[in-house]
């Protein structure tokens, strides 16, 4: 399985094209999203557009609407990496430290921070390895919709 969104093209290159995606948020649909806390954080901490480059042999141009899929396993595997491997590396440190010493507070929380940015740092470096780029698919170039002024007689 896949999941798709739809992307334009920005700039071409010579092996690929780079693309943008604007998210979603799931809070703007509401009459009260103005007002609410919970619309204003999504809109505030919610990414404008996302860039990013595809390998493809297609012929694109600047402005071109493509449909883009990424492997539901390749989406689940990010998540896990960026959300799981931090969050498990800082709670094993901590357990591991105060199990076989008793320090004061500020080093289980130091230690916390840095095993927190190893796995930050971890799940980067394994989102650049050669091959990452080639999980996103242009499944398709979608047609775009010309609209023409008709001048009267």
């Amino acid at each position: 399985m896949q999941v798709d969104e739809i992307a334009t093209v920005v700039a071409t290159e010579q092996h690929g094209v780079w693309l943008t995606t604007t998210p979603a948020g799931s809070c703007n649909s509401c009459q009260v999203s103005g007002d609410c806390g919970t619309g204003i954080v999504a809109k505030t901490f919610t990414p404008r557009q996302q860039r990013f480059f595809v390998s493809t042999e297609l012929k694109l141009l600047p402005g071109e609407q493509v449909r883009i899929g990424i492997a539901q396993q390749g989406l689940l595997l990010a998540a896990l990496l960026v959300y799981l491997l931090p969050l498990a590396l800082m709670l094993l440190s901590v357990t591991v430290l105060n199990v076989f010493w008793q320090v004061a507070e500020i080093w289980s929380l130091l230690l916390a921070v840095m095993a927190m940015a190893v796995g930050f740092y971890l799940a980067r470096r394994y989102d650049q390895r050669p091959g990452q780029s080639e999980q996103v698919q242009i499944l398709e170039v979608l047609p775009q919709l010309a609209l023409h002024r008709v001048q009267p007689d």
